[in-house]
C-alpha cells in the first residue's frame, strides 16, 4: 500500500512539474533601483543604488551570487556603454552616477546553467547540472535569464528607453513609463523580442511592488503577431514585467538537457 501511495505521489508531482515547471524551479532575476527618478543638477548629475532580486517574490526575496553574473552595464542615453561592477555582499547594491539627463538602462545577465529533477530510489532529487548520466528525469532545462531596469533623469525624452539593448530574449518598451498614471485608464506598450525578431504569443505578466508577498501577478497578456502587448498600469509605484520562451533541446544539447528556458524582466517606476 505505502509503494502504491508513493507512486500515486511521485506521478501527482511529475505531472504538475510538466505542466507547470517553471513554478516548481525557476528563480527569476531581476533589477530593483532606489530611486528610479533621482534628482539631477547640472554640476553634480544624479546618482542612485541598484540591488538584485533573485527568487520567487517581488521586489525582495534571495541573495543572487556574484560569480553568476555574466554582464552587468548602464546604457547612457546617447546609446552608449558602461560596464559595472556589482558591490558585494548581500543584494550586490551598487551605486551608479549619472552625468547628464536622459534615459538609461540598467542591464544585467545572468550565466546560463543547467536544471534537472530526477527520481532515485523512488524520492525525487533536484540537481543544478545536466540530466548526462541520470534516470528517470522529470525535467532538465538550459536557462538563460535577463534583466533591465530603466531609470529616468530629468524628464527623459518619449523614445529613451525604446531601443533595444541585444538580449537574447528582451522586453522593450515602446512608451515612456514615467508619462504614464497609475490611475487604471492607462496601458503601457511594450515589443518583446526574441533572437531580435518579434516574439509572437508570447506570454506576459506584470505586478507592483506590494500586490502579492507570494508569486501572483496583478496583470497578465499575450503579445500579437507582431510581438506587441499592452499592460493595464493599474497602481502607482515600482514594476516588474516578465516573459518566458521556452523551446525543445536542439541536437547537440538534447544529451543534456530535455528543454531551453529564456526568461527577462524590466522594472520601472510608475510616478
Amino acid at each position: 500500500m505505502k509503494k502504491i501511495v508513493k507512486l500515486l505521489a511521485v506521478n501527482l508531482v511529475f505531472g504538475f512539474c510538466l505542466a507547470f515547471p517553471e513554478v516548481i524551479f525557476a528563480h527569476t532575476l531581476w533589477l530593483n533601483v532606489s530611486d528610479y527618478s533621482p534628482e539631477f543638477s547640472p554640476e553634480k548629475g544624479a546618482e542612485t543604488n541598484v540591488y538584485f532580486g533573485w527568487g520567487h517574490h517581488y521586489p525582495v526575496d534571495d541573495f543572487l551570487s556574484q560569480d553568476r553574473l555574466e554582464e552587468f552595464s548602464l546604457i547612457t542615453p546617447d546609446g552608449g556603454e558602461e560596464k559595472l561592477k556589482p558591490n558585494p555582499g548581500g543584494f550586490l547594491a551598487t551605486r551608479i552616477s549619472l552625468k547628464k539627463g536622459g534615459g538609461y538602462i540598467v542591464s544585467a545577465v545572468r550565466k546560463p546553467g543547467f536544471y534537472t529533477m530526477h527520481i532515485d530510489k523512488g524520492k525525487i532529487h533536484h540537481k543544478l547540472g545536466s540530466k548526462t548520466g541520470l534516470k528517470k528525469v522529470i525535467l532538465s532545462i538550459y536557462s538563460r535569464q535577463y534583466a533591465k531596469a530603466l531609470v529616468n533623469v530629468a524628464d527623459a525624452e518619449d523614445d529613451s528607453f525604446s531601443k533595444p539593448v541585444g538580449h537574447k530574449l528582451e522586453i522593450v518598451p515602446l512608451e515612456n513609463p514615467f508619462k504614464i498614471h497609475g490611475c487604471g485608464g492607462h496601458f503601457l506598450k511594450i515589443k518583446v523580442l526574441f533572437d531580435g525578431k518579434p516574439a509572437r504569443f508570447c506570454k506576459v505578466y506584470a505586478t507592483y511592488a506590494g500586490f502579492s508577498t507570494g508569486e501572483d501577478f496583478a496583470y497578465a497578456t499575450s503579445t500579437n503577431s507582431e510581438g506587441i502587448a499592452k499592460i493595464r498600469i493599474i497602481h502607482w509605484g515600482q514594476w516588474l514585467i516578465k516573459v518566458n520562451k521556452r523551446l525543445p533541446a536542439p541536437e547537440d544539447l538534447k544529451d543534456k538537457c530535455n528543454e531551453l528556458s529564456y526568461t527577462a524582466t524590466l522594472t520601472f517606476e510608475i510616478p
